[in-house]
Protein backbone atom coordinates (compact mmCIF):
# COMPACT_ATOMS: atom_id res chain seq x y z
CA UNK A 1 0.00 0.00 0.00
CA UNK A 2 1.37 3.45 -0.97
CA UNK A 3 2.29 5.99 1.67
CA UNK A 4 -0.62 8.15 0.53
CA UNK A 5 -2.99 5.31 1.52
CA UNK A 6 -1.79 5.16 5.12
CA UNK A 7 -4.29 6.29 7.74
CA UNK A 8 -2.64 5.52 11.09
CA UNK A 9 0.70 7.15 11.81
CA UNK A 10 2.66 6.07 14.89
CA UNK A 11 5.06 8.85 15.79
CA UNK A 12 8.17 8.77 17.88
CA UNK A 13 8.64 12.22 19.39
CA UNK A 14 12.12 13.39 20.40
CA UNK A 15 14.31 13.40 17.30
CA UNK A 16 11.32 12.79 15.02
CA UNK A 17 8.85 15.67 15.39
CA UNK A 18 10.89 17.85 17.76
CA UNK A 19 14.26 18.09 19.47
CA UNK A 20 14.08 19.14 23.10
CA UNK A 21 11.97 22.34 22.95
CA UNK A 22 12.38 22.93 19.21
CA UNK A 23 9.51 21.79 16.98
CA UNK A 24 10.77 20.55 13.63
CA UNK A 25 9.69 22.35 10.48
CA UNK A 26 6.95 20.35 8.80
CA UNK A 27 5.48 18.80 11.95
CA UNK A 28 2.37 20.99 12.08
CA UNK A 29 1.79 20.62 8.33
CA UNK A 30 2.05 16.84 8.66
CA UNK A 31 -0.35 16.63 11.62
CA UNK A 32 -2.86 18.82 9.79
CA UNK A 33 -2.53 16.55 6.74
CA UNK A 34 -3.45 13.50 8.83
CA UNK A 35 -6.53 15.26 10.17
CA UNK A 36 -7.48 16.42 6.68
CA UNK A 37 -7.51 12.90 5.24
CA UNK A 38 -9.54 11.59 8.18
CA UNK A 39 -6.63 9.61 9.59
CA UNK A 40 -5.20 9.26 13.08
CA UNK A 41 -1.82 9.76 14.69
CA UNK A 42 -0.56 8.43 18.00
CA UNK A 43 2.60 9.44 19.81
CA UNK A 44 4.70 6.41 20.80
CA UNK A 45 7.65 7.04 23.08
CA UNK A 46 10.11 4.85 24.92
CA UNK A 47 10.81 7.69 27.35
CA UNK A 48 9.54 6.41 30.69
CA UNK A 49 10.74 9.40 32.72
CA UNK A 50 7.58 11.46 32.22
CA UNK A 51 3.85 10.88 32.52
CA UNK A 52 1.30 11.63 29.83
CA UNK A 53 0.36 14.93 31.50
CA UNK A 54 3.92 16.19 31.02
CA UNK A 55 3.82 15.29 27.33
CA UNK A 56 0.47 17.02 26.86
CA UNK A 57 1.91 20.16 28.47
CA UNK A 58 4.99 19.98 26.25
CA UNK A 59 2.90 19.58 23.13
CA UNK A 60 0.89 22.63 24.16
CA UNK A 61 4.12 24.66 24.52
CA UNK A 62 5.05 23.56 21.00
CA UNK A 63 1.65 24.55 19.61
CA UNK A 64 0.12 21.06 19.34
CA UNK A 65 -3.19 20.18 20.98
CA UNK A 66 -3.00 16.67 22.42
CA UNK A 67 -5.03 14.44 24.72
CA UNK A 68 -4.20 11.40 26.91
CA UNK A 69 -5.60 8.98 24.33
CA UNK A 70 -3.04 10.28 21.79
CA UNK A 71 -0.10 8.67 23.65
CA UNK A 72 1.39 5.24 24.23
CA UNK A 73 4.55 5.09 26.35
CA UNK A 74 6.93 2.41 27.58
CA UNK A 75 5.44 3.03 31.04
CA UNK A 76 2.09 1.93 29.59
CA UNK A 77 3.86 -1.15 28.24
CA UNK A 78 5.21 -1.87 31.73
CA UNK A 79 1.73 -1.64 33.26
CA UNK A 80 0.37 -4.00 30.60
CA UNK A 81 3.24 -6.44 31.15
CA UNK A 82 2.76 -6.67 34.91
CA UNK A 83 -0.99 -7.04 34.54
CA UNK A 84 -0.41 -10.03 32.30
CA UNK A 85 2.58 -11.31 34.31
CA UNK A 86 1.97 -10.42 37.97
CA UNK A 87 5.08 -10.04 40.10
CA UNK A 88 5.34 -12.60 42.91
CA UNK A 89 6.65 -9.91 45.25
CA UNK A 90 7.32 -6.19 45.24
CA UNK A 91 8.69 -4.35 42.21
CA UNK A 92 11.79 -2.26 42.83
CA UNK A 93 11.63 0.61 40.34
CA UNK A 94 14.84 2.34 39.31
CA UNK A 95 13.00 5.21 37.67
CA UNK A 96 11.48 8.62 38.19
CA UNK A 97 8.75 9.42 40.69
CA UNK A 98 6.47 9.91 37.68
CA UNK A 99 7.04 6.30 36.55
CA UNK A 100 6.53 4.98 40.07
CA UNK A 101 3.32 6.98 40.38
CA UNK A 102 1.90 5.56 37.16
CA UNK A 103 2.67 2.01 38.28
CA UNK A 104 1.15 2.59 41.73
CA UNK A 105 -1.95 4.11 40.15
CA UNK A 106 -2.35 0.84 38.24
CA UNK A 107 -2.32 -1.05 41.54
CA UNK A 108 1.16 -2.55 41.19
CA UNK A 109 3.28 -3.30 44.32
CA UNK A 110 6.01 -0.70 43.83
CA UNK A 111 8.71 -0.20 46.45
CA UNK A 112 11.86 1.85 46.99
CA UNK A 113 13.26 -0.67 49.48
CA UNK A 114 15.82 -3.23 48.32
CA UNK A 115 14.68 -5.94 50.72
CA UNK A 116 13.75 -9.62 50.56
CA UNK A 117 10.17 -8.82 49.53
CA UNK A 118 11.37 -7.65 46.09
CA UNK A 119 11.01 -10.19 43.29
CA UNK A 120 11.45 -7.89 40.28
CA UNK A 121 13.67 -4.97 39.30
CA UNK A 122 12.21 -2.54 36.75
CA UNK A 123 14.74 -0.20 35.15
CA UNK A 124 13.54 2.94 33.38
CA UNK A 125 14.99 6.16 32.01
CA UNK A 126 15.77 7.58 35.44
CA UNK A 127 16.54 11.29 35.23
CA UNK A 128 16.61 11.24 39.05
CA UNK A 129 19.23 8.47 39.18
CA UNK A 130 21.41 8.13 42.29
CA UNK A 131 24.31 5.85 43.13
CA UNK A 132 22.18 4.29 45.86
CA UNK A 133 19.62 3.18 43.27
CA UNK A 134 22.37 1.57 41.18
CA UNK A 135 23.72 -0.21 44.25
CA UNK A 136 20.21 -1.40 45.14
CA UNK A 137 19.81 -2.82 41.62
CA UNK A 138 23.12 -4.67 41.90
CA UNK A 139 22.12 -6.15 45.26
CA UNK A 140 18.73 -7.31 44.00
CA UNK A 141 20.02 -8.65 40.69
CA UNK A 142 22.73 -10.51 42.59
CA UNK A 143 19.99 -12.19 44.60
CA UNK A 144 18.33 -13.38 41.40
CA UNK A 145 15.43 -10.94 41.09
CA UNK A 146 13.62 -10.86 37.75
CA UNK A 147 14.97 -8.03 35.61
CA UNK A 148 12.83 -5.86 33.31
CA UNK A 149 13.69 -2.64 31.45
CA UNK A 150 11.21 -0.24 29.90
CA UNK A 151 13.30 0.33 26.75
CA UNK A 152 16.83 -0.04 25.28
CA UNK A 153 17.52 3.49 23.91
CA UNK A 154 21.19 4.27 24.51
CA UNK A 155 20.87 8.05 24.51
CA UNK A 156 18.20 10.73 24.68
CA UNK A 157 18.62 13.51 22.07
CA UNK A 158 19.05 16.97 23.59
CA UNK A 159 19.72 20.50 22.38
CA UNK A 160 23.41 20.03 23.31
CA UNK A 161 23.82 16.57 21.77
CA UNK A 162 22.69 13.61 23.85
CA UNK A 163 22.34 12.31 27.41
CA UNK A 164 22.53 8.73 28.76
CA UNK A 165 19.21 6.89 28.42
CA UNK A 166 17.97 3.57 29.74
CA UNK A 167 20.16 1.54 27.38
CA UNK A 168 23.27 3.16 28.86
CA UNK A 169 22.05 2.20 32.33
CA UNK A 170 21.50 -1.36 31.10
CA UNK A 171 25.11 -1.56 29.93
CA UNK A 172 26.40 -0.12 33.21
CA UNK A 173 24.49 -2.70 35.25
CA UNK A 174 25.57 -5.48 32.88
CA UNK A 175 29.19 -4.57 33.54
CA UNK A 176 28.56 -4.80 37.29
CA UNK A 177 26.24 -7.83 37.44
CA UNK A 178 26.43 -9.78 34.18
CA UNK A 179 22.62 -9.56 33.95
CA UNK A 180 20.59 -8.36 30.98
CA UNK A 181 16.89 -7.44 31.20
CA UNK A 182 13.77 -8.33 29.29
CA UNK A 183 12.89 -5.26 27.18
CA UNK A 184 9.28 -4.02 27.09
CA UNK A 185 9.12 -0.98 24.78
CA UNK A 186 10.26 -0.53 21.21
CA UNK A 187 11.74 -2.58 19.44
CA UNK A 188 9.17 -5.04 20.75
CA UNK A 189 5.98 -4.93 18.62
CA UNK A 190 3.57 -4.58 21.54
CA UNK A 191 3.16 -0.79 21.47
CA UNK A 192 2.42 -0.77 17.72
CA UNK A 193 0.00 -3.68 18.06
CA UNK A 194 -1.74 -1.92 20.96
CA UNK A 195 -2.06 1.23 18.84
CA UNK A 196 -3.78 -0.69 16.04
CA UNK A 197 -6.12 -2.38 18.50
CA UNK A 198 -6.98 0.99 20.04
CA UNK A 199 -7.79 2.63 16.70
CA UNK A 200 -9.10 -0.27 14.64
CA UNK A 201 -6.68 0.21 11.73
CA UNK A 202 -5.11 -2.73 9.90
CA UNK A 203 -1.34 -3.21 9.54
CA UNK A 204 -1.40 -2.25 5.85
CA UNK A 205 -3.02 1.08 6.80
CA UNK A 206 -0.39 1.81 9.43
CA UNK A 207 3.17 3.09 9.50
CA UNK A 208 5.62 4.09 12.21
CA UNK A 209 7.99 7.07 12.01
CA UNK A 210 11.17 7.32 14.04
CA UNK A 211 14.81 8.33 14.19
CA UNK A 212 16.25 5.13 15.69
CA UNK A 213 16.78 1.98 13.64
CA UNK A 214 17.19 -0.33 16.64
CA UNK A 215 13.99 0.78 18.40
CA UNK A 216 11.47 2.66 16.22
CA UNK A 217 12.16 0.96 12.91
CA UNK A 218 12.68 -2.46 14.48
CA UNK A 219 9.31 -2.06 16.24
CA UNK A 220 7.63 -1.51 12.88
CA UNK A 221 9.38 -4.48 11.30
CA UNK A 222 8.48 -6.71 14.25
CA UNK A 223 4.84 -5.54 14.12
CA UNK A 224 4.55 -6.16 10.37
CA UNK A 225 3.95 -2.52 9.41
CA UNK A 226 5.81 -0.07 7.18
CA UNK A 227 8.57 1.81 8.99
CA UNK A 228 9.77 5.29 8.03
CA UNK A 229 13.32 6.20 9.10
CA UNK A 230 13.87 9.94 9.61
CA UNK A 231 17.45 11.23 9.73
CA UNK A 232 16.62 14.11 12.08
CA UNK A 233 17.66 12.57 15.40
CA UNK A 234 20.05 9.91 16.67
CA UNK A 235 20.13 7.58 13.68
CA UNK A 236 22.38 7.62 10.61
CA UNK A 237 22.25 5.60 7.39
CA UNK A 238 25.05 3.29 8.56
CA UNK A 239 22.73 2.04 11.32
CA UNK A 240 20.70 0.10 8.75
CA UNK A 241 23.56 -2.31 8.10
CA UNK A 242 24.90 -2.10 11.66
CA UNK A 243 21.66 -3.44 13.13
CA UNK A 244 20.51 -5.32 10.00
CA UNK A 245 17.09 -3.69 10.28
CA UNK A 246 15.72 -2.29 7.04
CA UNK A 247 13.15 0.54 6.93
CA UNK A 248 10.46 0.72 4.29
CA UNK A 249 11.34 4.35 3.57
CA UNK A 250 14.05 6.84 4.49
CA UNK A 251 13.57 10.62 4.58
CA UNK A 252 15.76 13.47 5.73
CA UNK A 253 13.14 14.81 8.14
CA UNK A 254 9.41 15.20 8.77
CA UNK A 255 9.21 18.01 6.21
CA UNK A 256 10.55 15.73 3.47
CA UNK A 257 8.12 12.99 4.51
CA UNK A 258 5.18 15.41 4.42
CA UNK A 259 6.24 16.64 0.98
CA UNK A 260 6.06 13.06 -0.32
CA UNK A 261 2.61 12.56 1.20
CA UNK A 262 1.42 15.85 -0.25
CA UNK A 263 2.08 14.59 -3.77
CA UNK A 264 -0.90 12.31 -3.37
CA UNK A 265 -3.15 15.31 -2.82
CA UNK A 266 -2.16 17.01 -6.05
CA UNK A 267 -5.01 17.50 -8.53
Amino acid sequence: MALQDKRLFLLDMDGTIYLSEQLFDGTIDFLNYVKRIGGRYLFLTNNSSRGTDAYIAKMKRLGIEAFPEDFLTSADAAVDYFRQNPSEGNIYVCGTESLKGQLRAAGLPVTADADDRVSTVLLGYDTELTYQKLEDCCILLGRGADYIATHPDMVCPTWYGSAPDCGSFIEMLFTATGRRPKILGKPQPDMALAAMRRTGYAPEQTCILGDRIYTDIACGVNAGIDAVFLLSGEGVMADIEKYNVHPSYVFRNIRAFFTELEKGEAV
